[in-house]
């Protein structure tokens, strides 16, 4: 063993190559590499509890098979020592991870978890490291992730031939959302000679050519330590990790050459134009569906110096929307908004930028090809002002510096920020440490003109771009479907009697194995007893600040200050109601008092971390048809910066301006684009809403401010005059007038003990300014909802569905409440799992009790089988009354619940989770109740509230599914009743 000037002591299988103290994370990152295999490991050593290991390899596509996301999926399905057929999905639910899961992107596969427990954490290691190097790769479980030919009647071989397999519907799902399609074609255009071109995540046209025997050479191609990069994260020892991987894969390999490495892309000699056409429903208005998207290649991804800069210039120049390439696309009036994924992408070996406009027609492609090098050209020539380059620095600085993973946990996104550079060219700091790059910037420009430079070398006079036209095509569809349906017919008249029989063995042989019941003693578990049975306290302090009681939440924030003000809606007029997502999404995109909405952007991103203003509907605790509405509007900052976050938030608050016609119609514009990019990645989530805005009236509020009912709402004001915009601008300093007063404002701060003097101080000053009421709040009020089971179907050009189906149960503080939480995740694990997602094909089969808002919803992802998922959803609640589950089960099912609500937030997000369930009445002794509430759920219990709320409430259970408009047609017969709205 050697030791190094970290506290960890290095095994001899390994050799420290470096340690980098990174000061801004409050961590330290080691370099190792493994003496005999040469595989690369890199530890951050931090106090943080939330330990997160990964292993990654580079795994260029040579095809669009999709066999990098194909053997994603498979390598998980069983491996040497734990030989069951699900053991990443079952390990899910004997654990209490923080995270789990695995990406396939363009070019690498990775295998990432977390956890906070220790003896959860090495459990699994044991069972990725197992899955990622000694995989079973079974023949049945590549038809099942991967595709497969079976008859649409089981047993009759004259009935038609389908496609089936996990990842195939994945994927046809994902190809039907224009953002992720203009993604793939961007790159397949942009890299025409290297694995860029191909879609690592799979063509559904392609898909059905990988064979199982390509599966298993391309793992043992590229699923090598000589080939491997593993990430560790956390205050777990490092030495204990380097031992369980020394002794259960690295002893076991020797070094290898693996040719992983992907060339530099050719460059052009000059741009080309393409037009690639995409889906769209016949019935579908095709007029401003269009994007005009134009992208350059940039500088090699070994430069940290031009990745650093190029990051930089993208902010410059569409960071927000007073920056100039920004301002000149949105201000043309060409387009509604600009196209995903504008800016710079160090995603790949040779890096790119891009911009363009969505909500455009291709007539307008050649005028907005030349604005864009216009508008550059006129960047160059004149340059950017020391303020607005300070402003973007200080952006990248902050965002370096904040701990964030709400979404994902900080450990991830640490990683994933490093994976490019690491994987590539063997540099892990570079994203992480700025100081030596931010230096050589700033000597840069003291030097003379740089970002103006930058824009002609690798904007302007860049012959390697690439202009792409995609284009609404309401015949691609229907021609899609005939060439699968071709295919198809041309397989099943070539298959011989014996091939028919074989195809319908196959098939049973896959569904026996489903079905079967499993020894899972080989795989590990954690207890009940390892869960912690005390509910942590999160500390707080009321300050008082004049009048004023303000929550403060002292975290480790790494000094940033976060700041939430939450203004009741009580009383707002009736009429008002339907347009307060538009006014939250307005208030901070308008001018303020003496500003300009473009010298707002610039305080804004000079200033601050952001600012935003949403709705938030908080649950009554102790009754369904009771709720808060209230505005929230928040902000971050670095401290030495919240005096200009708190006179920011005043401006928005007491003069925000609504009278620039032109600026209104644009961010209407914008906001009706971005909700209509959400829908494809999140139609199960879009489809539940629906329903539960017919059990319950906090479900109605949601459904109509955040649900399609808005996206529906948006649309309308989209489509109105200059003229008609007055009244929107009227209506919008209404809601102003009516919400932001000061004798009814919430406050709280999360940030540091130590800046807590300088943080109330801007806080006074912010609520002193806040205007007074001129009446005294009235009280809510809430119209009552009865549960209906009404049959919703929302029409879109989504070759697949999103099944749901909503029941009303109870309240937080109800007996049952725990139970229902429990049963969710028993469903889930133990029925919905097997039958919808195995069996069916669909990418996802869940069930989820909320018990705050009182819903329990089943649901379906990316869902080939509508029909059939209806009745999967009624044996599902069949399977649970006959009590097919033991006590095992039941203890998974608490423990996946555990390492659910355990998952740790970010510390702003732990200041805002709580100030928010402190206005809902919400306690400590309330959540230990219910955690011990969920630690003592029995069979018993889960059959009753099965029946009472689930089973015996089906005929108030509204049903609500997401899909084309031709599959939701088809079910007529199961759903006679059913309302189509076209979206």
């Amino acid at each position: 063993m050697t030791k190094n000037n970290s506290t960890t002591t290095i095994p001899t299988a390994f050799t420290l190559v470096d340690t980098t103290p990174l000061p801004e994370l409050n961590a330290t990152l080691l370099q190792l590499r493994h003496n005999v295999t040469g595989a690369r490991l890199v530890h951050v050593e931090t106090e943080d509890n939330n330990n997160l290991f990964g292993v990654a390899f580079k795994t260029p596509p040579s095809d669009s098979t999709g066999v990098a996301h194909i053997l994603e999926h498979t390598a998980l399905c069983g491996s040497k020592n734990f030989p069951v057929r699900d053991p990443f999905f079952t390990m899910l639910k004997r654990s209490l991870n923080t995270f789990m899961n695995a990406f396939t992107a363009s070019d690498w596969t990775c295998y990432p978890f977390s956890s906070q427990n220790h003896k959860d954490f090495y459990n699994l290691l044991d069972i990725y490291l197992d899955a990622a190097f000694f995989p079973l790769l079974r023949e049945r479980d590549f038809a099942q992730e991967g595709h497969r030919l079976e008859f649409a009647e089981a047993n009759n071989p004259d009935s038609a031939l389908t496609f089936k397999g996990v990842v195939f519907n994945e994927m046809k799902g994902a190809m039907a959302d224009p953002s992720s399609l203009l993604s793939r074609r961007t790159t397949r255009h942009l890299y025409p000679t290297t694995c860029y071109h191909h879609n690592s995540g799979g063509e559904p046209e392609n898909i059905p050519d990988l064979t199982w025997q390509q599966l298993r050479d391309f793992h043992a191609e590229y699923y090598h330590p000589s080939n491997a990069c593993f990430f560790s994260y956390g205050n777990f020892p490092l030495v204990d990790h380097l031992d369980v991987i020394e002794d259960k894969v690295l002893s076991h390999f020797e070094a290898r050459e693996v040719n992983s490495e992907v060339p530099e892309e050719q460059r052009f000699s000059a741009p080309i134009t393409v037009k690639e056409p995409f889906a769209i429903d016949a019935q579908e208005e095709l007029s401003g569906k269009s994007m005009v998207h134009l992208s350059w290649l940039t500088s090699d991804i070994s430069d940290s110096f031009q990745r650093l800069s190029l990051t930089l210039l993208s902010q410059l120049l569409l960071g927000n929307p007073a920056a100039p390439l920004y301002k000149a696309l949105l201000d043309s009036g060409l387009g509604a908004n600009l196209t995903p994924g504008c800016g710079y992408h160090d995603d790949y070996r040779t890096t790119c930028f891009a911009v363009g406009l969505q909500g455009t027609e291709p007539k307008h492609a050649a005028t907005i090809e030349q604005l864009v090098l216009n508008t550059l050209t006129d960047i160059a020539d004149t340059g950017f002002s020391r303020e607005r380059i300070d402003a973007a620095i200080h952006r990248l600085e902050l965002a370096n510096r904040e701990v964030s993973g709400d979404s994902y946990p900080y450990a991830i996104m640490v990683m994933m920020r490093i994976l490019g550079p690491w994987l590539h060219c063997d540099d892990p700091v570079s994203p992480l440490q700025l100081d030596e790059n931010l230096a050589m910037l700033r000597q840069k420009l003291d030097e003379g003109p740089f970002f103006e430079e930058l824009i002609r070398t690798w904007l302007i006079d860049n012959p390697h771009r690439v202009n792409l036209c995609l284009h609404p095509d309401p015949a691609l569809g229907k021609k899609m479907e005939q060439q699968e349906q071709q295919r198809l017919e041309q397989i099943q008249s070539t298959l011989t009697d014996e091939q028919k029989q074989q195809l319908i063995d196959q098939a049973s042989m896959l569904q026996q194995a489903q079905e079967e019941a499993e020894d899972l003693s080989c795989l590990p578990t954690l207890e009940l007893s390892d869960i912690d049975p005390q509910e942590p306290e999160v500390k707080s302090e009321q300050l008082s600040l004049g009048d004023h009681k303000v929550m403060f939440y002292p975290q480790p924030t790494n000094g940033l200050a976060y700041f939430n003000l939450y203004f009741p809606i009580n009383d707002l007029a009736a009429e008002l109601r339907p347009y307060l997502p538009l006014f939250c999404g307005l208030l901070t995109q308008v001018g303020a008092g003496s500003y300009s909405y473009l010298e707002m952007a610039e305080r804004i991103e000079a200033g601050t971390g952001g600012v935003r203003a949403s709705i938030d509907v908080l649950d009554d605790i102790a009754n369904l048809d009771q709720y808060q509405a209230l505005v929230r509007l928040r902000g971050k900052a670095l401290v030495r910066n919240v005096d200009k976050l708190a006179a920011i938030l005043v401006d928005l608050a007491t003069s925000a301006d609504f009278t620039n016609k032109e600026r209104l119609a644009t961010v209407i514009g914008q906001i009706k684009s971005s909700w209509e990019n959400a829908i494809p990645g999140s139609g199960h989530s879009y489809a539940a809403r629906a329903a539960a805005g017919h059990l319950t009236p906090a479900g109605q509020c949601r459904e109509q401010w955040s649900g399609l009912t808005q996206l529906k709402k948006i649309k309308e004001i989209a489509k109105l005059s200059s003229d008609e915009l007055d009244e929107i601008a009227t209506i919008m300093g209404r809601i102003a007038s009516h919400l932001f007063r000061t004798d009814q404002v919430h406050a709280a701060i999360t940030a540091e003990q130590t800046h807590l003097d300088t943080l109330q101080s801007s806080m006074t000053e912010l609520l002193h300014k806040l205007p007074a009421g001129d009446t005294p709040p009235a009280a809510a009020v809430i119209p009552s909802v009865t549960p209906q089971a009404v049959q919703l179907g929302w029409a879109t050009s989504i070759p697949v569905s999103y099944v749901t189906r909503v029941f009303r149960t109870v309240p937080f503080n109800h007996p049952d409440s725990a139970a229902l939480k429990i049963l969710a995740a028993l469903l889930k694990a133990n029925f919905l799992h097997r039958e919808i997602r195995e069996k069916g094909g669909a990418y996802g089969g869940m069930a989820n009790s909320s018990s705050e808002s009182g819903l329990f919803s089943l649901l379906s992802y990316r869902d080939p089988q509508l029909t059939r998922t209806l009745d999967v959803y009624e044996q599902a609640l069949a399977w649970v009354q006959q009590g097919n589950f033991d006590e095992e089960k039941i203890k998974e099912a608490i423990l996946a619940v555990f390492s659910a609500i355990d998952r740790p937030l970010s510390p702003g997000g732990v200041g805002a989770h709580e100030f928010a369930s402190s206005l809902q009445g919400m306690t400590l002794e309330m959540r230990q109740q219910f955690r011990q509430r969920l630690l003592a759920v029995t069979k018993e219990q889960l059959i009753s509230v099965a029946r009472t709320y689930l089973a015996d409430q089906l005929h108030q259970s509204p049903i609500s599914i997401l899909s084309n408009e031709e599959i939701l047609r088809s079910a007529s017969d199961s759903l006679p009743d059913m309302e189509i709205v076209r979206l």
